[in-house]
C-alpha cells in the first residue's frame, strides 16, 4: 500500500500527516461526540493522542507514535478501528431511528387486535465481550445480622 491509498482509507477524516522529531502525526477532523479516547484504551492504547482545535461540529485530533515502520502501521491501524467503531455507531442509530419509525408506522396502522398478535421473527446475533471478567457481586464470608452471625 501507498500513502495514497492510507490517506484514502481514512474516509474523508484527514486533515494532515507530519513528522515531528522522531514522531510521526497525523490530523484528523472528526466529530465532537465520538469516541476516539475510548476506542484506543480498548485496544490497548497503543497510540496516543491530542485535542487540538474544535468548532461546534468537529474536533482535530492529532494521532501519534514513534515514526518506524511497524509503528506507522499500527497507528494507521487505530486510526482505523476508531472510524470504523463510530461509523458503526452512527449506522446502528440511524437503523434504530429508522426501525422505531417502521413500527410506529405499524402501531398507527393497525387495530389493537392485529398488534396483540405481533410477533418478532429473528435471533439477534449478540456478540459478547469475552475478554472481560465477570465483577463479583459480594464475597463470602461473615455478615453481622439483625439475627447475629450468618455464615456464607
Amino acid at each position: 500500500m501507498n500513502i495514497y491509498d492510507d490517506i484514502l482509507e481514512l474516509d474523508g477524516f484527514f486533515n494532515s500527516i507530519r513528522r515531528h522529531e522522531d514522531f510521526i502525526v497525523i490530523d484528523l477532523k472528526l466529530p465532537l461526540n465520538w469516541q476516539d479516547k475510548y476506542v484506543l484504551k480498548e485496544r490497548g492504547d497503543k497510540v496516543q493522542l491530542k485535542i487540538g482545535s474544535t468548532d461546534s461540529n468537529n474536533k482535530i485530533v492529532s494521532f501519534y507514535t514513534l515514526f518506524d515502520r511497524e509503528q506507522t502501521k499500527i497507528l494507521l491501524e487505530e486510526i482505523k478501528a476508531i472510524i470504523k467503531f463510530n461509523n458503526d455507531i452512527a449506522e446502528k442509530d440511524n437503523l434504530l431511528n429508522r426501525k422505531m419509525a417502521e413500527l410506529k408506522k405499524t402501531f398507527t396502522e393497525n387495530n389493537i387486535d392485529s398488534l396483540r398478535s405481533l410477533e418478532f421473527n429473528f435471533v439477534p446475533n449478540l456478540e459478547l465481550n469475552e475478554n472481560k471478567q465477570s465483577e463479583k457481586l459480594a464475597e463470602g464470608g461473615k455478615i453481622q445480622g439483625p439475627r447475629g452471625n450468618i455464615t456464607t
